[in-house]
């Protein structure tokens, strides 16, 4: 079984053989929701080429990004082993593949291994961080590094320099209007640090973009190496 997730392929033999029998292989169309606010899950979601995003859905009907995930770590990790009704809804930012399990087999296989809890914690204490940063984010900085930031996680997650993104879906992810990220994602490109049309986004100039984004993203991208390196263990 090739796994493309890095929380997967940190897994210890003795775990992977335990949970093997449930992980299934499932394609995650763009923009399929995996959960909504209100549902306890029945799956865990670990991404591989998949880009899934969390979103806060406000009473006005509004949904502010708060977190994404990839193929460092799993959606739905939280709400699962603690068999907790979700607060937000998942749906699949960017398609692709991504293994899937029953969140009562990943519960069951927690409680009898200390190895999987503690790296089960050391996923949920990275999201929490992501998220955590992402509100003094969108508090504190402007929206070309908000958005150089989000690209640059973007990229991170899937594994990829060329990924769809439309300008609507950059401004859930920014948190504002579609007209204020048009302009932050012409400026990035009249920079030439990406490349943008019909809805797909190339990074051109990753480091550039680096440049541009906030302290934010050092921090962010820290924790998504820490998970890392816990395939090498």
């Amino acid at each position: 079984m090739k796994l493309l997730n890095f929380l997967l392929s940190a897994l210890t033999p003795d775990d992977l053989a335990v949970l093997s029998p449930g992980l299934v292989e499932v394609v995650l169309d763009k923009g399929v929701v995996l959960f909504e606010p209100g549902e306890i899950l029945d799956a865990i979601y670990f991404p591989g080429g998949a880009c899934v995003s969390i979103v806060t859905i406000l009473a006005d009907g509004r949904t502010v990004e708060s977190a994404s995930v990839g193929r460092e770590s799993a959606a739905g990790l939280l709400e699962a082993i603690t068999n907790q009704a979700a607060t937000v809804r998942a749906f699949a930012q960017i398609g692709g593949s991504a293994m899937r399990i029953p969140a009562v087999l990943y519960r069951a296989r927690m409680l009898q291994s200390p190895a999987l809890a503690q790296l089960t914690m050391l996923h949920v204490r990275a999201n929490s961080v992501q998220a955590e940063q992402g509100v003094a984010c969108n508090a504190a900085h402007d929206v070309p590094a908000r958005l150089a930031r989000w690209l640059l996680m973007t990229h991170d997650r899937v594994g990829s320099t060329s990924f769809p993104l439309t300008q609507d879906y950059m401004a859930v992810m920014t948190g504002v209007q579609r007209s204020t990220v048009s302009l932050a994602a012409s400026a990035l490109k009249k920079r030439r640090l990406i490349d943008y049309s019909r809805g797909q986004v190339t990074i051109l100039d990753r480091p550039g973009l680096q440049r541009q984004a906030c302290e934010c993203y050092d921090i962010i991208a820290s924790q998504f190496e820490s998970l890392r390196a816990t395939v090498n263990g």
